[in-house]
This record gives C-alpha cells, structure tokens and sequence, in this order.
C-alpha cells in the first residue's frame, strides 16, 4: 500500500473519531433513546397542549407532568411508568382515592378533582392535567394515577415542608 494512502486512511479515522467524540461530548448529533422492550408503545392520545398565556402573567395549559412543574405546591417523590397491575402495586398501601367534585388545597395551588380529569389553579394560572386519571390521597400526600390503554404513569407528591396537607 502506498504511503499516501494509509496516510489518507489513518486522517479519515481520526477525524472520524474526532468528530464522533466532540458529537457525543455535545450530544447535538448523537441521540440515543433507550425505550423499554416488554412492553407495547401506548397509542397516543395527541401531544399535550402548549402552556399560553391567557392574560399578563397566567398560564394556561394541559400536560400530565403539570403537578410536578409546581413545587410551590407539590413536590414530586417519584414517577413510575408501566402495565397497570405493575402502578397499582406501587400505590402507596394508604392510597385511597379523590371522589369526583373534592377540591384540595396545597400552598397557593387549589387542585379541583373533575371527571377523570385534574384541574389546577394557582393564582391565575389554570392548568389540566387531561384524562384518564385518578388521585389517591395519601397519608404523605397524593398519588396520581394516569392511565392510557393497559400501561399507565403513576406520579407520588408529597407538599412542600412549609405547606399544610388540607
């Protein structure tokens, strides 16, 4: 093999290399996504609704994580996601669950319990955390349970140390 030759190969795998390593460092042409293999992808319901602002200052918005966005009121313990019996199991063991029409307080935020929707208003903000889900009260706090098809997303809140569970 000619001497320009390996030369030429030996740049082009060490650029490559180079190129390879400073995307990896940046993440801006590498992207890995580890998605789980047992179980099937859940239909989409559509993608959340973007947060917009209803007058100066308020936010109006549906998304499933809105309850985790607001630690002046809860804070999130944990998130699960998976089968249905799987969540269920992972309940707290005092779960017991929000009837239809209950409104709860936390810190500045009022959470109204609606159908098998969330609605929360904090100050002017009005924020929905959108269907299928059900709340559980539990002796720390709450427990959200959403489910879409047979797997589901269950989130565990718990108040801020400065907050009264009401």
């Amino acid at each position: 093999m000619p001497i320009w030759r390996a030369f030429a190969l030996a740049t082009v795998v060490v650029l490559g290399v180079v190129v390879t390593a400073t995307a990896w460092m940046h993440g801006d042409l590498i992207r890995i996504r580890i998605a789980p293999t047992t179980l099937p992808e859940a239909p989409k319901r559509g993608p959340a609704r973007p947060l917009t602002s209803a007058s100066p200052g308020a936010f109006v918005g549906t998304a499933p994580w809105v309850l985790s966005a607001l630690p002046e009121c809860l804070f999130q313990r944990s998130v699960a996601h998976g089968n249905l019996a799987y969540l269920r199991a992972h309940l707290p063991a005092d779960a017991t669950i929000v009837a239809n029409g209950t409104t709860l307080r936390f810190g500045p935020c009022t959470i109204f319990v609606r159908g098998d929707e969330v609605m929360v208003r904090r100050g002017p903000d009005r924020l929905l955390v959108p269907a299928h889900v059900r709340l559980y009260r539990t002796a720390h706090g709450l427990a959200l349970l959403r489910v879409n098809g047979a797997t589901g997303e269950l989130r565990v809140y718990e108040p801020p140390p400065f907050s009264e569970l009401r």
